[in-house]
């Protein structure tokens, strides 16, 4: 049996587990197949991705995280998964510091915790700097586009659609648009997904600006789909509408779940993520016999 917690940000839920267990091996042994049945809204517990996790004994982290995606595919960063990830530990170890710091793929970030009551847990992240070099992305650039990359043209079948095009640790392909009741989420995510300028697939977000101050986004996320709601994916909204002079250096981003609030600073150039995580409860998960779903 694996042990599992699941929580969620705003909608976007998490399934995160200890990576010392014994059963831990034997799933790390079969990600392709173990991670899209976990997260089966029907044939599984059901989740936008699961989160390994584990103490370091380091000067430079507490904890390490490990995140893929529903579909099994690796992804670099979540600020909604690291966000439960330290619900997670605050709840399950008691964790009383006021900082927690967390290894990612893309480095150490650290987590604020700024309220807890309940189930519920409000932090802050230091999500670092956005980065619009094309080659770090990924993107494939046309020679003559130079960073940042904004309104960049896309050709999606017989449509051309303008983005800015920039990373939070992971790559984000953002759409200001007149009205997300019209917006085709549905349609252009799961393309702009897989467009070949992105070598790595991306996460796509569509983006309404309702004032200097506020921005309501829908989120298409690489290796997933259509989620509640995006942490990086905010913070890539924030960024893209800050690039083009739309809104001030701190906003409020509205999902379809709550509200996140980031900040640019304009002297570090870092962005924090602030956001609320939601414990839900512990699951026990009985791995799939491998051979006997190989004779089905």
């Amino acid at each position: 049996m694996l042990i599992l917690h699941k929580l969620h940000g705003l909608g976007n839920d998490f399934l995160v587990f200890p990576l010392g267990q014994p059963a831990a091996d034997t799933f790390l042994k079969h990600l392709e197949v173990f991670v899209p049945k976990l997260c089966h809204r029907h044939q599984g517990i059901g989740a936008d991705g699961v989160i390994g996790i584990e103490a370091l004994t380091s000067d430079d982290a507490d904890y390490r995280m490990v995140l893929w995606n529903a579909d099994g595919s690796r992804a670099e960063m979540s600020g909604n998964g690291l966000r439960c990830v330290a619900a997670c530990i605050r709840r399950v170890t008691n964790w009383e510091k006021r900082e927690l710091r967390v290894m990612t793929d893309i480095g150490v970030r650290v987590v604020r915790f700024l309220a807890a009551e309940g189930l519920e847990t409000r932090c802050a992240i230091q999500m670092g700097m956005p980065v619009f070099d094309p080659g770090r992305i990924p993107f494939r650039a046309e020679p003559a586009l130079h960073p940042p990359l904004v309104d960049v043209a896309l050709d999606v079948g017989e449509e051309t659609v303008r983005a800015t095009v920039l990373s939070m640790g992971n790559p984000h392909c953002t759409l200001l648009v007149s009205s997300l009741d019209t917006a085709p989420v549905e349609l252009l995510g799961p393309q702009l997904e897989r467009h070949p300028a992105f070598p790595n697939r991306t996460n796509v977000e569509f983006v309404q600006v309702l004032d200097r101050h506020t921005l309501e986004a829908r989120f298409w996320e690489r290796g997933v789909g259509r989620t509640a709601a995006s942490g990086t994916g905010a913070c890539a909204a924030a960024v893209a509408a800050m690039l083009k002079h739309l809104v001030e250096r701190q906003v409020t981003v509205a999902t379809e779940q709550g509200s996140l609030e980031v900040a640019w600073d304009a002297s570090s150039g870092e962005v924090t993520l602030t956001g609320s995580a939601h414990y839900i409860g512990q699951v026990a998960w009985a791995l799939p016999d491998l051979d006997a779903s190989a004779d089905a």
